[in-house]
């Protein structure tokens, strides 16, 4: 009896033991299963922030053709209500209005009439003459009545019908009125941007600079005066290029690989290169009046504002240069000013002046801020390496 017990008591305490033991396992798989998620997540950031900082470098210069746009778009005429049903509705409810009385009155006079066939006396026929002379006349009545309003009705409903035409014609026509006016003024606003009126440009630049598609938020200052530009693109601190890049190992576990000084400052010089080349072409390319832009890439990290790139441009080199494969070889391509140390590291250089401006008073140069802001990457894993 007592080996009976015991054994019965070791088979209790290998099954406790067996489901605390399978608990305890799927719980432990569930939470690698979790961390390995963590880590792939982890790692599609840290390539999305790669991949959005290597495609500012990817830049474009597609020109808007503006001439098709100082043809006036048409007036479409909208479809016109019909009012003329509403004539023989108001009639026929009218008209239903009158049949049941009709309908009894005749039903009475049959109903008197048989009567006095049925009963042929004296009596009989003065009584039935009496009362159908007197429902013949309300017949009548009835009938003038019905002639009268429905004179009327038809009467009001033609001139309802009337109106409502021509209030309906009168709104088409300030419809076109107002048409013909927006046609005006944008084929006009159009005109002067290709003229080169400054508000217009100025309303253009305010418009579609905002748009450009970046993956942080960047300040622009923007002088203008006549046809030649000269614009300060404020670059993001070299702290924006992530210092190392992930990778995930056969197990799923993310590790992270230091990047070396040359190839943070060579990205970064390619970013600020990016920046410049999206710039300047969103200008050419919205703005068809221009002639000469100068671009400077302006750093805030040094104790003084300083320029590590600048250039000078016109639509004519920009052409030759669009199918570069990066903006730093679209740069070279138009010899643009830019220093580096033996480290790929951007060095401070002077800005080129509009030479066009040496004359010319400084107040009559038009000044726009422009903020970019279309989209940024939260959460950038970055650590700052102070001797970049």
């Amino acid at each position: 009896m007592k080996n009976a017990s015991s054994g019965s008591s070791s088979k209790e305490q290998f099954t406790i033991h067996s489901g605390v033991a399978k608990e305890y396992g799927n719980d432990r798989y569930y939470r690698q299963n979790e961390q390995r998620d963590r880590w792939l997540a982890e790692h599609k950031h840290n390539e999305m922030i790669e991949k959005s900082l290597a495609h500012v470098s990817k830049f474009s210069y597609d020109p808007v053709d503006y001439v098709r746009f100082l043809v006036k778009e048409p007036f479409k005429e909208p479809p016109r209500q019909e009012f003329q049903a509403l004539l023989p509705e108001r009639l026929m409810a009218a008209e239903k209005r009158y049949r049941r009385p009709i309908t009894q009155q005749w039903g009475f006079m049959v109903a008197l009439t048989l009567c006095a066939a049925f009963f042929p006396y004296l009596v009989t026929f003065v009584l039935v003459a009496v009362l159908l002379s007197a429902v013949g006349f309300l017949q009548y009545k009835t009938f003038q009545d019905r002639t009268r309003v429905l004179n009327k009705i038809e009467r009001d409903t033609r001139l309802e019908i009337e109106t409502k035409m021509q209030a309906q014609e009168a709104a088409i026509d300030e419809q076109r009125r107002l048409h013909e006016t927006a046609e005006e003024d944008r084929v006009s606003f159009y005109v002067r941007l290709m003229n080169g009126d400054e508000p217009a440009v100025v309303l253009t630049l305010d418009q579609f600079m905002p748009q450009i598609s970046l993956p942080f938020p960047l300040d622009l200052d923007i002088n203008l005066y006549g046809r030649i530009f000269a614009i300060d693109v404020w670059l993001p601190p070299k702290a924006l290029i992530p210092s190392e890049r992930s990778s995930l190992t056969e197990a799923g576990r993310i590790q992270y690989e230091k990047k070396d000084s040359l190839e943070i400052n060579k990205q970064y010089a390619e970013l600020c290169a990016g920046l410049l080349m999206q710039v300047a072409c969103t200008l050419f390319s919205r703005i068809p009046s221009v002639d000469r832009v100068y671009v400077h890439g302006m750093s805030k990290d040094a104790k003084q504002d300083e320029c590590l790139m600048t250039m000078q441009l016109d639509r004519s080199r920009l052409e030759k240069v669009q199918r570069s494969s990066t903006a730093l070889l679209a740069l070279q391509g138009l010899a643009a000013v830019y220093e580096c140390d033996e480290f790929l590291k951007l060095m401070p250089v002077e800005r080129l002046q509009p030479e066009e401006w040496a004359d010319l008073d400084i107040k009559s140069i038009r000044t726009l801020r422009v903020k970019i802001f279309k989209w940024a990457v939260p959460g950038m894993r970055n650590k700052i390496v102070e001797d970049n």
